[in-house]
């Protein structure tokens, strides 16, 4: 291979950001990628039947209108777009009632004032004040180098971010209790929470302005999540740099405490004249580029990092028509709805299936959230057809041992379509015409980044977030090794999930550090002292 300004390990959607931005800078860039196919967690397939598309991973991108990169990048002419639905969130109860929010804030809170006038209110004002007034500080946070608590503090010590920093005395079950009093309000916000993969620990609840801000604001990747990636990957070739498959990388390459380049597993050496970025996980990075560059605190901490206590699995379906829930009766929206809740009645639902998932068993209560993609974008299916899903939370190593998920795969679905056939009332054999189950041991298979399936390559828990994600020596994506940068998931603040903000702040860190020119305008830092 020639010689670069920068690699990119991993061709994740992080990854590609990054690239995409250096490549704007002038920077020729190879982002190497392990696999046969760039994306990461932006996978699509047709693993049951020809034409039916699942996204194996990421499907519901969160407020992604608000990103800086899908403003600077302009990825809509390299073929990516997105759809809102104007019904966003359905949850829907074994009772036969339901909660929908609307992208409109007077629908929502109309369906919320049918289990509670006060909790409608209550919702509304949150809307308020996190979607509107928020939101530029929510942005900030998210997309900017983590911040010192201390420093933190001083940027936030007016009423409003005092009030913000406050979530953090709760954990989940608190915030919502501490703000809703309807129980069946309160799970489908503790719900929302989870899925974000939160765990309730201390200091969890500091994830729910962001929640709220971001609730009614769900899209989809038009034609699959991979049409992001696939863009990104355009862009990047586009501007003179490369993205190269099935190169897997072994080794970064560290000469009088610099990166210099990377080693692959055939023994190729690819020099990286300025920088190397690493979109895998941190853990492994660490080991790849010498563990003997970072301070004892470092080391201990990669060697003990926190995978999560539970993983997703997703049953996909190839249907003939779209699902029909029996809370129709209750709420015909729920019909519309896009990401669709359900296997949880009550608050005591959702703590038995966070112990069963601490237990390693499959879970008595399945709980999580699904959506019929087809319904909204035809891409998805067929035209005589449609597509849907549903992912409930389970642990990695189910019911004894990773490998039950291989040998009882066919029970496991069975189990799962049972669950969800209490809820909707035409999932027989007439209307389904394939299914596929997606396991955590698929994930970390097709991800090895993803250990022991966790999507977001590392818990979301305090000691793992903000400042402390992964280590608070690394939490600013720089390393101690010169010209070496995290840029993965299971880096900056806010974690992983569909948001580019660790590529995003990276690809910042890195322009600052080469004084190179911007062709974009950077997020200020978060700040809010009035």
């Amino acid at each position: 291979m020639a010689k670069y300004d920068g690699v990119v390990i991993g061709a994740g959607h992080n990854s590609l950001v990054l690239a995409a931005y250096l490549t704007l800078a002038g920077q020729k860039v190879a982002v190497l990628e392990r696999n046969g196919q760039v994306g990461g967690g932006c996978t699509t397939e047709e693993p049951s039947l020809p034409g039916y598309r699942f996204n194996l991973h990421s499907n519901f991108y969160m407020g992604f209108r608000h990103a800086p990169f899908f403003r600077d990048l302009e990825l809509y002419r390299f073929g990516f777009s997105i759809v809102e639905p104007p019904v966003q969130q359905g949850t829907t109860f074994s009772d036969g009632s339901c909660i929908v929010l609307h992208h409109d804030l007077d629908e929502s809170c109309k369906a919320l004032a049918r289990f509670s006038e006060r909790d409608a209110k209550t919702f509304r004002d949150l809307s308020v004040r996190y979607e509107q007034e928020m939101r530029q500080l929510l942005t900030s946070i998210r997309y900017s180098a983590p911040l010192p608590p201390e420093v933190l503090r001083d940027r936030l010590a007016g009423p409003q971010g005092r009030e913000y920093l406050s979530h953090s005395r709760f954990d989940m079950f608190e915030v919502v209790r501490h703000y809703f009093e309807n129980e069946r309000i309160q799970t489908m916000l503790l719900a929302l929470m989870h899925v974000g993969t939160a765990e309730n620990a201390p200091g969890a609840g500091a994830a729910f302005p962001a929640t709220i801000a971001a609730v009614r604001s769900y899209t989809l990747p038009v034609g699959g999540s991979a049409s992001f990636t696939r863009a990104l990957r355009r862009l990047v070739e586009a501007g003179g740099s490369s993205v190269v498959t099935s190169a897997d990388v072994r080794e970064i390459v560290v000469k009088d405490g610099r990166a210099t380049g990377v080693r692959l597993d055939t023994g190729e050496f690819v020099e990286a004249r300025n920088f190397v970025a690493s979109g895998i996980d941190a853990p492994a990075t660490i080991r790849m580029s010498g563990e003997e560059n970072y301070s004892q605190s470092v080391r201990e901490k990669m060697r003990k990092w926190y995978w999560g206590n539970h993983s997703s699995m997703t049953l996909h379906l190839a249907l003939k028509a779209v699902p029909q829930y029996r809370s129709a009766a209750f709420d015909p929206n729920i019909a519309k709805a896009f990401n669709i809740f359900f296997g949880m009645d009550t608050l005591g639902d959702i703590e038995a299936a966070f112990s069963d998932n601490e237990k390693g068993l499959f879970p008595s209560v399945l709980m999580g959230n699904g959506a019929c993609n087809s319904a909204f974008d035809p891409l998805y299916s067929p035209s005589d057809g449609h597509v849907a899903f549903w992912w409930p939370f389970v642990p990695y190593s189910v019911d004894g041992a990773p490998s039950n998920w291989d040998d009882h795969r066919e029970e496991y679905a069975k189990k799962t379509l049972e669950k969800w056939r209490v809820h909707a009332t035409n999932l027989d054999g007439d209307n389904i015409r394939a299914h596929h189950l997606s396991t955590p041991l698929d994930s970390e298979r097709l991800n090895v980044n993803m250990v022991q399936g966790a999507a977001r390559m590392g818990a979301w828990v305090p000691w793992q977030l903000g400042h402390n994600r992964p280590h608070p020596e690394l939490s600013g994506t720089r390393t101690p090794i010169e010209g070496l940068y995290l840029c993965g998931s299971s880096t900056t603040g806010s974690g992983g999930g569909l948001n580019g903000a660790p590529g995003y702040i990276a690809a910042n860190s890195i322009v600052d550090d080469l004084s190179l020119t911007r062709t974009w305008t950077p997020i200020a830092s978060p700040e809010w002292a009035h």
